[in-house]
């Protein structure tokens, strides 16, 4: 457990590297003044000025800021953030996210190739029918599968997403055959009769795809948008009240998940986990609340409407407001996190 909560830190200490990273290098770019770059929160441990910026490491690993001029001040500088064009904004407040993104985009490339190595890559390509499946005589062998229900196929995890919540029903199953585009009506069967809640299956075996640079790019990049999904995914069922909020993961829970990859199949489950939490990241960071990334660009729009700057002091309560609020929910589920851990 110590050894999952030392990697836990040393992957949220990079999560934040680069996301903060993405803001600087986006900030330098269109010549904006950063005062500090911080990695932590709280006391420094380590500090360095180096030309006009501040560089820090702080005491708690959770967190971390890049500190523009004319952020949450009123500055007359040329040079502050406030001061640039709205283009200019967008881009260095949407930087970290990206980064974020493209992180996790890497980390499944680097998850993905030992497997690759090993059996191949997947792919939407069916290989084999048992003879018990309901899908026989409907599906064949050599069939692409493109589209599941609504949604599309790419590879084997569209395939496990588009049927992860699903209710047993018959569903429409798109597939190429030849070149043709043909739809059957498929009954879906349960993953385990004693576990409903792992959802259902076709009862298809995908063959798999060879490795290659560019399959590689291609599941890598449909991993990382599958990520995203279950981000909207997660969060529509937040709102629907499908789950509660006692159901989040804070840290603690993260880092208890964590050691439950890492225990299960080692260090490329727990770099899987690693690479769908930086895309989590960034793209919660983008959502239109206070304090984050994501509220800071609705205010850019409702300048953009009313053509009017909205005074960075009165943003600024706001984004402090937020994140007094952000902070009290976290302690709300790193307490329940640990009383999961305890009870």
């Amino acid at each position: 457990m110590i050894w999952t909560i030392i990697g836990a830190v040393i992957i949220f200490s990079i999560i934040i590297f680069i996301h903060e990273l993405g803001h600087f290098i986006a900030a330098r770019a269109f010549d904006v003044k950063v005062i500090e770059f911080a990695i932590g929160m709280g006391p420094k441990l380590f500090k360095k000025q180096r030309g006009e910026t501040l560089y820090s490491i702080r005491a708690i690993p959770f967190g971390g800021f890049c500190s523009m001029e004319g952020e949450d001040s009123e500055s007359k500088s040329e040079r502050a953030f406030s001061c640039k064009p709205w283009y200019a904004r967008l881009v260095i407040l949407a930087a970290g996210a990206f980064m974020n993104v493209l992180l996790g985009f890497v980390i499944f490339m680097c998850v993905l190739i030992p497997g690759g190595m090993n059996h191949g890559l997947s792919s939407n390509v069916i290989d084999n029918i048992p003879a018990n499946s309901l899908a026989a005589g409907k599906l064949e062998a050599g069939d692409k599968i493109i589209r599941v229900g609504n949604a599309r196929v790419h590879i084997q995890q569209d395939l496990m997403l588009a049927l992860m919540l699903h209710d047993g029903s018959d569903l429409s199953v798109t597939v190429d055959r030849n070149g043709e585009k043909i739809t059957q009506t498929v009954t879906p069967v349960m993953r385990n009769a004693s576990t409903p809640e792992f959802g259902y299956v076709l009862n298809v075996q995908l063959a798999p795809r060879p490795l290659n640079f560019a399959n590689l790019i291609h599941e890598s990049f449909f991993e990382t948008v599958n990520s995203v999904k279950q981000v909207f995914l997660g969060l529509k069922m937040l709102l629907t009240g499908q789950v509660g909020v006692q159901q989040m993961s804070g840290p603690v829970g993260v880092v208890s998940e964590m050691n439950q990859a890492a225990q299960s199949g080692g260090i490329l489950n727990f770099l899987f986990l690693a690479a769908f939490i930086t895309v989590n990241i960034g793209v919660m960071n983008l959502l239109p609340l206070p304090a984050l990334d994501g509220g800071r660009i609705l205010f850019l729009l409702i300048e953009l409407i009313r053509r009017k700057p909205i005074p960075p002091e009165k943003e600024g309560v706001v984004h402090f407001a937020g994140l007094v609020l952000l902070l009290g929910l976290m302690l709300f589920i790193t307490w329940n996190d640990i009383m999961k851990l305890i009870f």
